[in-house]
């Protein structure tokens, strides 16, 4: 390829890369145009909800454990006097 050749195609490129630019809207104006969803953040919200949920589980089960641990030492205790 020829120097003329290469900046023909690249003065075509860089004419078609304007055109391109042209036809897309601004991000400010599309932004501005179009609506927010009615609850952003939906999936992200359930996702932090479930190992909030899990962990909430493990707490009262680990509290339940130690519930019935305390009740079996003062039965034990109590038996042994």
């Amino acid at each position: 390829m020829s120097e003329a050749d290469k900046k023909r195609i690249l003065e075509r490129l860089t004419n078609m890369r304007g055109e391109i630019l042209a036809k897309i809207r601004p991000r400010e104006l599309r932004n501005e145009t179009e609506t927010p969803p009615e609850q952003p953040y939906v999936f992200l919200r359930q996702r932090m909800e479930k190992p909030g949920k899990i962990i909430q589980g493990i707490s009262d089960f680990l509290e339940w454990v130690g519930l019935v641990t305390v009740a079996v030492f003062r039965v034990v205790r109590f038996f042994a006097r």
